[in-house]
Parts: structure tokens; sequence; C-alpha cells
């Protein structure tokens, strides 16, 4: 679940949003199961507008995208949290399973012999296989469900980073321009003519080898 305010990612059980503060509203909690929403599409984006012609135009416009694109600087940084989550998800390891199976089948087996000496050793083999099976479809139904809310959770932070971009005046900058670091840097590069041109930080992929991630975040 996402704030509705400040675009940070909450825990569907939390009343009120632990950064800004904002209270989670009953009516607006999701009670379907996340595993069966279909995404919703992402937000079309508007045509950008013409870069402006003189240095000083150019400087005067970025400053005043900055600030109006700084407005939600925090939803850029859950964007990026929800994809490093994203990308450090890993399936369930049937073979972890197997071998963990085996394990606690075995500690089973040592207590039931303790117990019942005459306890069959099929028994092993049939408590293997319950746990291991049950074990590693229910890890994968878990995995599955984490899978479909992470993926709600960054749709709709990418389509809230959308509607604010659309809401943007005369912006020149594409989308994966926009994350207040990227029009900082580009600000300071041009103000200290180490940059001549917003198309010349275009051309200069150097620039921005680093931020190679949270581009592919926003698009």
């Amino acid at each position: 679940m996402i704030c509705r305010k400040c675009g940070c990612r909450l825990d569907k059980d939390r009343e009120v949003c632990f950064f800004c503060g904002e209270e989670v509203k009953p009516g607006e909690r999701d009670t379907t199961p996340v595993a069966h929403v279909v995404l919703p599409p992402k937000v079309q984006l508007k045509e950008l507008a013409p870069v402006p012609g003189t240095r000083e135009d150019t400087l005067r416009e970025l400053r005043r995208l900055e600030a109006y694109f700084g407005a939600v600087a925090d939803k850029y940084a859950v964007l990026a949290d929800l994809w490093l989550m994203d990308s450090r998800m890993q399936e369930p390891s049937l073979l972890r399973w197997t071998i963990a199976g085996g394990v606690l089948a075995l500690v089973a087996q040592i207590l039931i012999v303790l117990h019942l000496p005459l306890a069959y050793t099929s028994l092993f083999f049939i408590i293997w296989g319950a746990i291991t099976t049950l074990g590693y479809m229910r890890s994968g139904r878990r995995y599955e469900h984490a899978r479909a809310r992470l993926a709600l959770d960054i749709r709709r932070t990418q389509n809230a980073i959308r509607e604010h971009f659309n809401g943007a005046e005369g912006c020149f900058l594409p989308l994966d321009y926009t994350q207040p670091e990227v029009i900082r840097e580009l600000v300071e590069g041009i103000d200290s003519g180490l940059i001549n041109s917003f198309e010349d930080f275009r051309l200069d992929k150097t620039a921005l080898s680093d931020l190679h991630q949270e581009r592919e975040a926003l698009g």
C-alpha cells in the first residue's frame, strides 16, 4: 500500500504514514487479493515543450522545474527502493526445500522411533515428501503474492510521478531527466560553464551512467 500524500510504501495494517503523518482511511484500503489485481495502465506522457533558446532562459526554466519536481522527490526515492526490492527478490528454491525437508523429516523420524520403535523407515520418505512439497508450494504462493504487490506499488508510484510530470508547464525535460539530482547536476553544469547546453548534457552518457537504474524505474 502506498501513501496517497507522499508516496511512501506502507504496511497493509498501518493506520498512519510514518513519513508524513497522513492518515490511511478505511475506505481506501485495498481488500482485493493483490495476486488477482490487474496492473493499471501507465499514464501517458504529454509532449515536451521546446528547449529554451538561450543559456539564461534554460537556467531559469531548469530552476523552476527543479523546484516543481522537488515536491515529489520522495516518490522518486520510493520508486528507487521498490525497484531495488524487486531486483533482490528470489524465487523459492526446490533444492533448498528438499534439503530442509530432509533434515526436518530426519528429526521427525528420530522422535517417532524413540516413541514407536517399530515405525517403518518408509515413514521418513513420506514426511520428507510432504514437508518439501507443502513448504515449496506455500513459499511459492507467498512469493507470487509479494511480487504482485510489489508490481502494483511500482506501477502506482510510476503513475503518480507521470501525473505530476504532465502537470508541469513548459517542461522540455524528458521524464528520466526530471529527478531532482539530475536537474541539479544540469543546473550546476550549465551555470559553471562545464555544460554548454541541455543537448550536450543529453549526449554525455558518462554524466548519467550512475542513474541508469533510476531511469529504468521511471520508464
